[in-house]
């Protein structure tokens, strides 16, 4: 048998093997939604106060986040302080 015959059978049999997980990964997924799906008037509320969080954690990183680049380009020499004079701020 030739080597690349050998590698292409191991190939085959990892593949199939790993395939395995995957598509019971899958199914479970697929299970999950449509009972999520089944009961969505139920979900509704938990789903927008999730949302509702997901969206004040972004715009309190955004904001953070500006602040941080503003005071870096403020030229000042203690960009931490909140008490030192700024030149151009």
């Amino acid at each position: 048998m030739k080597s690349w015959k050998a590698a292409l059978g191991l190939g085959a049999a990892c593949a199939v093997c790993c395939a395995i997980p995957l598509l019971g990964l899958a199914g479970g997924l697929a299970a999950t939604g449509s009972a999520l799906l089944a009961c969505a008037d139920e979900l509704l509320p938990l789903a927008a106060a999730l949302l509702a969080v997901a969206l004040a954690v972004a715009t309190v990183w955004w904001w953070r986040r500006r602040q941080a680049a503003r005071s870096a380009a403020c030229g000042c020499a203690n960009t931490c302080s909140t008490k030192a004079p700024h030149a151009s701020c």
